[in-house]
């Protein structure tokens, strides 16, 4: 019969028994004696004696005397927690101790609150409050004398039950410690679900659990749940302070709730499943007396979320701090040239400049500042379109070796300055063409030689081209079967440029190619530089199907390893290194010596609703060799296509009447098949495709590039007849040579003559040179003059002005020798500065300027305009700052002269107004202006804003062509005001162009 009794209820009833015998024999012997009456007997009598006193200090009006008293009854007695003297109306007259905290009305216990009345003139006046310290003891065991007998016995008796629960557990079986309705009925649950028993051993896992961790049921019943591999995500530090292992769990959450005896909750684990690190939200109950019910929600996909998100939100941070680094960057890359830009402007404007070759080098400085403010648009322009996902490369024949040495010639001013040596090596064979975009792979090359260039101080700058896994000795062995090389093989382009400059760290090498990133702020402090150009680069190249990377060393330099995927076409014609050395020195010596651009005499068409841009496109062309009609707008351009024909349309794409879209799809719709290159201010993205669909056929933004005008035009209408050679009767004069030359003065050319690559029938360039030439002798004179004092530094100076300056004025020869003096000053070797000067000076005794007139014509000239010439015009045109060479001519000459009326702060024409021409197309601009003004109020008042419009578009574009500059802003800010109808906005913008007017130095005809 007790057999079927559980083993647990058998020690319950043994337990009970021998505590019920034990209590019974102890109470019949005596051992409870009652403590409890004792101590409340005592307080009782303190509480009389307390009321008795304080009646009576009370009485006698003594309340200071009665507050000292009960503070010291209350410090000496520690079983006393606080007095108060309360009055019958119910306040507190004296206390002691936090009496008010303390006291329970509603507690009825004397043992720890006691009440006694106080008497006063026979009658109740209040009463005395008295809290004690309680003497129950620990859960009031002391209130019942039997208690501590038990709890000497409970101990024992436990003991024994954990013996016999111990011994009774390890005999058996656990997979039978749950029932199986209740294993099917934890089966069903949705989360992973372990019974453990007291030892923390697994007793039951669910299905869940066992399909989420890749274990079957038995793999896991009766081992510790600790034994699974259990990973802590945030360890933490452990109590000695000590950053905690992430693979040591200080204390899992079962064990903590087995020491609580508490629930835990949402505590989180992490284990390694087949791979896959799996995160868990462990709650863990305390099952009395029986072990722990442990659940386990799977939160990895939350997890794995929530890292994605703060990966983001870093990454977003990141970007939009290197955003603000970019534009802080932007803002001292843009004010910095274009500081130079208006500063040199305002030097030459006000006439400051003491000679031609001052001049030169501040229209040179302009000239260098522009372009780079130009690059800097096109970098932003080129970021927006990739990042848009709009950046398109063509792929079509390209000559690697030109761009290579073109680039490198491009860039020969920029690594003389800083004294370097910028070559090209070829070290292999290479396709004589490959397939991509040309532009695109100058683009990378600039950006890769310019930022090496930039970074070096000294040593050298290389561009070395090879084929990739290319056997030297077996270059040129053709294949059998050219088609059985795959075009997808390791054969591929190899560019690397090469410097020897401060080269980069690896964590630095990590960042160059995100955009807005440089190496680190010291760097852009140092350098400059707004992070682009390596971010664009990567992305040009791999969208040509190539890589881009570096390899880089803190000061021993850096290699970035431009590589080119080649087709199978592209090996089938393999140029050698000499042969490609041999192309490149022509290629060089063919471009110093290459004239202007020519055109053919063929007919072009030029649409554009601005009279200056028509005009000056007109002179340019026409000078160039082709032959120009002009059309105002679309309507015009299509009845003159009607007359003829013209071989070339430059089309302006916002005009009146009728727009130069519409007009290019009108002439595709009518059958014209010649090409039309489309003319804007706009040079956002899709602002070209717009162009192409509309029928166009190329595209240029305005202000008009001369060079890439006449570049692009020659490019359609093809190149230009051999011209022929006619008899000159151009006088020329051979400069003064030293005595060991063997040239003298003749009225032609000797055969060794050296003549200027500049145009010298243009009168401006050989006034330039000229006066360049002039004064060569003396600076020659002063240098060997500081040689033979060793004044290094001086020679090194001059020699660095020649090197730079006789380039510039189109004598090259100059440069290579002034380069050599430079190194030699620099180096103090007085022989070999000797002899660089005088290579220099023989050179000088062979220069011949064609159209020069000889000293006694030149006087005559300048006599002729002193005596015949009116004095008015010339005094007023010094009086503006607008005397130039054309000072020298003759009073027939002189009647496009420029009257100027004097106003404060001039804005003066930066167009050079003493060439007839230029004169004429800014006059014409003025006076239709001063025509479009009124209109303008006209249209303001009408509010026929879409007019006014067009009228500030005309004059943004036209004011800057013809050279006054301050009309382009405002013009701007009238057109966006006119398009988003703001009519003050209107009123003020055309107020600041009318000042601006007013301050205009305009060209008028002189009075005869």
């Amino acid at each position: 019969m007790l057999s079927f009794i559980p083993i647990r209820l058998r020690l319950s009833f043994g337990l009970v028994g021998l505590m019920t015998g034990t209590l019974l024999v102890a109470s019949a012997g005596g051992f409870f004696p009652n403590e409890q009456e004792e101590i409340l007997r005592g307080r009782a009598k303190l509480c009389e004696t307390l009321a008795i006193g304080g009646t009576a200090m009370a009485s006698s009006g003594q309340i200071e005397s009665l507050q000292i008293t009960l503070e010291s009854v209350v410090h000496r007695d520690d079983a006393i927690r606080s007095i108060g003297l309360i009055s019958i109306e119910g306040g507190l007259v004296v206390s002691s101790g936090p009496h008010e905290e303390i006291w329970d009305d509603t507690l009825d216990d004397p043992m720890t609150q006691m009440r006694v009345p106080v008497f006063r003139y026979g009658k109740q006046w209040g009463e005395m409050q008295i809290a004690f310290e309680s003497t129950g003891g620990l859960f009031g065991l002391n209130y019942w004398a039997p208690a501590w007998l038990l709890i000497v016995l409970v101990p024992a008796c436990f003991i024994q039950f954990s013996f016999f629960l111990k011994k009774t557990l390890q005999s058996l079986d656990p997979s039978g410690a749950v029932p199986t309705h209740v294993e099917k009925a934890l089966d069903t649950f949705t989360v992973g679900l372990v019974l453990l028993n007291a030892d923390q051993r697994v007793l039951f896992a669910n299905k869940r659990l066992t399909h989420l961790i890749s274990k079957d049921s038995s793999e896991l019943v009766g081992k510790p749940v600790g034994s699974l591999p259990w990973i802590d995500p945030d360890p933490g530090n452990s109590e000695d302070g000590k950053e905690s292992d992430k693979d040591t769990i200080e204390e899992m959450p079962w064990a903590v709730s087995k020491r609580t005896d508490d629930s835990v909750h949402d505590r989180i684990l992490q284990l390694e499943v087949d791979g896959r690190t799996l995160t868990f939200s462990v709650n863990c109950t305390p099952i009395t007396g029986q072990g722990f019910l442990v659940t386990f929600d799977d939160i990895t996909l939350i997890e794995e979320n929530k890292v994605a998100l703060a990966q983001a939100r870093d990454a977003a941070q990141n970007a939009n701090e290197a955003k603000s680094e970019f534009l802080a960057n932007m803002s001292h890359e843009i004010r910095t040239p274009l500081n130079a830009v208006l500063g040199f402007t305002d030097v030459l404007r006000r006439g400051l400049v003491t000679n031609s070759d001052e001049a030169v080098g501040h229209l040179n400085m302009i000239h260098r500042s522009g372009a780079h403010l130009l690059e800097l648009i096109n970098d932003i322009l080129d970021l927006s379109k990739i990042e848009a996902g709009q950046m398109q490369v063509e792929s079509i024949e390209t000559h690697v070796d030109r761009v290579l040495v073109d680039v490198a010639n491009t860039l020969q001013v920029r690594a003389d300055e800083n004294s370097l040596d910028l070559n090209v090596r070829f070290q292999s064979a290479i396709p004589r063409t490959i397939q991509c975009d040309p532009t695109r792979l100058r683009q990378v090359i600039t950006n890769l030689v310019g930022n090496a260039i930039k970074f070096t101080e000294e040593g050298s700058v290389s561009i070395i081209a090879a084929m990739r896994d290319a056997d030297p000795e077996n270059l040129f062995v053709e294949h059998e079967n050219p088609t059985l090389v795959d075009s997808t093989s390791d054969q591929v382009l190899r560019i690397d440029v090469v410097d020897t400059g401060i080269g980069m760290t690896p964590e630095q090498q990590a960042k160059i190619f995100q955009s807005f990133v440089q190496a680190d702020s010291t760097t852009t402090r140092k350098f400059g530089g707004t992070g682009l150009g390596l971010s664009i680069s990567r992305r040009l190249a791999e969208a040509m199907g190539g890589t881009l990377n570096v390899l880089s060393k803190p000061g021993m330099g850096s290699t970035f390893r431009l590589e080119l995927p080649l087709s199978t076409a592209d090996l089938t014609d393999l140029v050698s290194p000499a042969e490609l050395k041999k192309s490149s020195e022509n290629r060089n010596s063919d471009g110093a010596n290459s004239d202007l651009t020519s055109l053919p005499p063929k007919l072009v068409l030029v649409v554009d609703d601005g009279e200056a841009n028509r005009r000056l496109i007109d002179l340019v062309l026409t000078r160039a060799g082709a032959t120009v009609v002009s059309a105002n707008n679309g309507l015009e351009a299509i009845e003159r296509v009607a007359e003829q024909t013209p071989a070339l349309i430059l089309m302006d794409m916002q005009m009146p009447v009728l727009d130069g879209y519409t007009a290019t799809r009108r002439l595709r719709d009518a059958g014209f098949a010649e090409p039309i290159v489309a003319l804007t201010g706009n040079a956002m993205r899709g602002d070209r495709e717009k162009c192409v669909d509309a029928g166009c056929d190329d595209f240029m933004t305005k202000p008009i590039n001369i060079d890439q005008l006449l570049e692009l035009v020659s490019e359609y209408l093809g190149p230009a007849g051999e011209p022929e050679e006619k008899p000159t009767d151009l006088p020329c004069i051979l400069l003064p040579h030293n005595e060991a030359g063997g040239h003298g003065r003749t009225d032609g050319t000797p055969e060794d003559a050296i003549i200027p690559t500049l145009p010298m029938d243009d009168e401006d360039f050989r006034a330039i040179t000229s006066d360049f030439l002039d004064r060569l002798p003396a600076r020659l004179d002063a240098i060997e003059s500081a040689l033979s004092e060793a004044n290094f530094e001086s020679v090194h100076g001059d020699a660095h002005w020649l090197k730079g300056a006789g380039g510039t004025v189109g004598l090259g020869v100059f440069t290579a020798p002034a380069k050599q003096l430079e190194e030699a000053a620099k180096s103090e070797e007085v022989d070999i500065a000797m002899q660089a000067l005088a290579q220099i000076r023989e050179l000088n005794s062979r220069v011949v300027i064609p159209n020069r007139d000889t000293p006694e014509t030149a006087s005559s000239a300048t006599e002729e305009v002193t005596t015949t010439g009116p004095a008015e015009p010339t005094e007023s045109l010094s009086s503006c700052g607008l005397m130039s060479s054309s000072a020298t001519m003759t009073n027939s000459e002189t009647n496009f002269g420029l009257t100027c009326v004097a106003v404060a702060d001039p804005i003066h024409c930066s167009l050079p107004l003493d060439d007839p021409d230029f004169f004429e197309i800014v006059r014409g601009f003025v006076e239709r202006m001063d025509a479009r003004l009124p209109q303008m109020r006209d249209e303001l008042a009408e509010g026929r804003l879409h007019d006014l419009a067009q009228s500030a578009h005309w004059l943004k574009g036209a004011g800057g062509t013809v050279g006054y500059s301050d009309l382009t802003q405002p013009s701007r800010n009238l057109l966006a005001a006119a398009g988003a109808g703001n009519l003050d906005e209107c009123d003020r913008w055309i107020e600041k162009i009318e000042s601006i007017r007013g301050r205009m130095v305009v060209p008028q005809v002189a009075d005869s």
